[in-house]
Formats: structure tokens, sequence, C-alpha cells
């Protein structure tokens, strides 16, 4: 999805610079992340990275469709700059305490490959031995938020690693990605993957089983962000994945069910010029379908036309939708406690498919504490489709907003 770049490229500069933010949770081998990346030259603000357009040199490029091949892409592509693994959720209690939940893991280069390497990253005649097993051109960051409606209460918190001495990776086969204790695994029935996440406030293990097929967005899987060359990314999502585990909230545990939705990115570009954020949404209908959109924003305030998503029916059929065929009106606003103010309510309407429906987020302040900072949160959906009644659950994330 549009919603990362800026939030890697200002994950590498803190890297780079020997910054990071954290969250209420902490941060996890924050210095280690750092002394590997101090010598990485980097951009001077984090607003070079924004409108660097194209990839640096030594990093490939999404240039056009390629064919995606799974299980393999569900792991790591070394040779662009950076990806991430997005999962949201919406659970539910047996005595019916409503959670929602994201966990991501971000990978990000500080060095391009070594020359030769396939699109997996792989040298194709065997790369040279690093000096030191402390030494990378990876770097992970994770983010893991827990919106807890009983409790009228959002966690966040945040790590960071190299991918050296096992604290951090990713791989294909069989599927894992992992940041110390954090992970997401397929640990037993090919396809079915584990999620596992952990700090003193909050812990989560979850079953993911997808109830459908990878999605591609965009043209056939190139989601193109801006006419600057080499601003697009490769981009599939898993819309539904059926949930299944426990939480553990203090001293607390309780099984919980329900669904998650995985969006998947990687390339090597950033932003256009004029662009300075976006609006993303990801909404579950009752009826099983689905509808992604991301609305990216020019520097005033107007949607960019580059403005993208896709339309799944409850059929698994798809269709790829245009910044025209969606019309999005912000109904509220919320100023957050360090003076950002977020849209806070939204009227979705598709005429094309008689849909109308309005999100509404289940709790004001769903503000990540992270570097950058940006709103990501549960909501709920009513409305209309075709006249007839409809509701569901969506996630949505806000960033570039400024203070």
């Amino acid at each position: 999805m549009a919603r990362a770049w800026p939030l890697v490229s200002v994950l590498l500069l803190a890297a780079c610079g020997g910054g990071g933010g954290h969250a209420s949770g902490g941060t996890e081998s924050g210095d280690r992340a750092t002394a590997v990346a101090a010598h990485a030259p980097g951009p001077t603000s984090p607003l070079d990275v924004l409108r660097a357009g194209a990839s640096d040199s030594g990093f490939a490029s999404a240039l056009a469709v390629r064919r995606f091949q799974f299980p393999d892409d569900h792991g790591p592509h070394p040779a662009y700059r950076h990806e991430w693994w997005y999962f949201t959720g919406h659970l539910r209690s047996a005595a019916g305490a409503r959670i929602g939940f994201e966990l991501t893991f971000f990978r990000i280069a500080v060095a391009p490959p070594v020359s030769g390497s396939s699109d997996s990253g792989v040298p194709d005649s065997g790369e040279p031995a690093l000096q030191s097993r402390w030494r990378t051109r990876q770097i992970y960051v994770a983010h893991f938020a827990v919106t807890d409606v009983e409790r009228n209460q959002f966690h966040s918190a945040q790590r960071y690693a190299r991918d050296a001495l096992g604290l951090a990776g990713a791989r294909a086969t069989p599927f894992r990605v992992w940041l110390g204790g954090w992970s997401v695994a397929e640990e037993g029935a090919p396809g079915v993957w584990t999620l596992r996440v952990a700090d003193p406030a909050y812990g989560l293990t979850l079953e993911l089983r997808p109830l459908s097929p990878p999605v591609l967005n965009g043209d056939r899987g190139l989601s193109t962000k801006s006419d600057a060359p080499g601003s697009a990314s490769y981009y599939y999502s898993i819309p539904r994945l059926a949930a299944q585990g426990r939480l553990v909230r203090g001293a607390q545990a309780m099984d919980v069910s329900g669904t998650a939705w995985l969006d998947r990115e990687w390339g090597s570009g950033a932003l256009g010029p004029r662009q300075q954020g976006w609006d993303w949404f990801a909404l579950q209908l009752q009826d099983g379908s689905a509808l992604m959109f991301y609305s990216l924003r020019d520097a005033d305030g107007a949607r960019d036309p580059h403005s993208a998503g896709t339309w799944i029916g409850a059929d698994g059929r798809t269709r790829a939708l245009s910044s025209d065929d969606v019309r999005i009106d912000v109904l509220a606003h919320w100023r957050s406690p360090r003076g950002i103010v977020y849209p806070a309510r939204w009227r979705l309407r598709v005429s094309s498919l008689g849909l109308d429906v309005e999100a509404t987020p289940v709790l004001a302040d769903q503000e990540l504490d992270a570097s950058p900072l940006y709103w990501e949160g549960d909501a709920a959906v009513s409305g209309s489709r075709a006249g007839q009644a409809i509701s569901g659950q969506a996630y949505v994330e806000l960033v570039g907003y400024p203070a």
C-alpha cells in the first residue's frame, strides 16, 4: 500500500542519524540498528527521501508488470530498498470484548545488494563473506498496536534491529518474518501462519488462515504512485484471514477470534514531489466483500490523481478502482494530544457499485507514538449497497498530517 513509504524513509533516517522513536512498549535493539547503519550515507532530511523519486543506484525498481509467485513472494525481496508486511485485524472474545490489532514489519536496506543478486536478493554467483557477523545490509522495524475498546485504551510499541546474529529477518520457505520475539511464521500446516507478539501490556498469539488467494492491486500488482521515475511498487493484499488464538492483557488471558488483513508491498522509490501523505482504508463488509483504497494527498491538501484501490466481491472477483471511482467526504475531525488534527469519520461512496457507507473510529485516539507519528485504527462501517443495509469493519491509516 502507499502508506508505508514515508514511514520507511523516516525510520531509515532515524537509524542512520542515531535516533529512533519508541512507544509505550519501548524500543528493542535500537542501539544495535544505529551502530550498523551509522556509516551509511543518507539524506539530510526526511523531505529529501520523500521526494527522492527514483531508487538509489544499485537497487532494483518496480518498473513493469511482473509474474507473482506464491508462496515465494510472501518472503523478502532484498534487491529492493524497502518492503513491509502489514497485518491488521478485528477480534472478539467469547464475552464480546472487541480488540483491534496491528502488527507491521518493515525491511529497510542500508546498502544496495551485491552485484548479480536476483529479485529475491540471493546472489547468482555467491555473495562475498561479510567481515563481521554484526554487519548487515538490512534493518527491520516492527510496530505493534492494540485497540482495546472495552477498556477505552489504545497501546502501541515499536522495535527495530539489524538482520544479523538472528536478531531479525525474513525468509520465504518456510515463511517467516521476525524481529526478536515478534514474528509471523508458517509453523505447521502449509499456508497457515502463526502470529506472535508481546510486550508488558499486551500479548497476542493467533493462527491465521487465508480465506482467499492474494489479490493483486494496481495493474496486475504494479502500483504506480506518481509520474516520477521509479515511483511504483509491487503490491498485493490478502483481504481476509481467519484469526483465532489468545490475547493476554496484563495478567488476564482470553480466547479471541475474528478476521485479519494482510498488505504486502516492496519497491525502491518514493512519493512524488508534491505528495505529502495519504488516507488508507481497508473495509471488510459483512456480505463477504471488501474494499481497499488509498487517497494520496498533495501539498495543497487536494487528492492526487494516482490515488487508487481495489474492490473484492464476495465471489472473489476483483475490480480496480481509480481516483475518480471513489468519493470520500470527511465528516468530523479529532485533535491528538500532540496537536495533530486528523479526520475522524468518513463517508465513502462508489457509485458504480451502489456503495454508500460511513466509517467511524471505535476510539478517537489511535495515534501511534512511533517514528513518524501516524494514526491507524479500528473503525465500524455502516451504510448501504444497492439500496440494502450493509455493515462491516475497517482499518484506516492517516499519514502526513502536520502538527
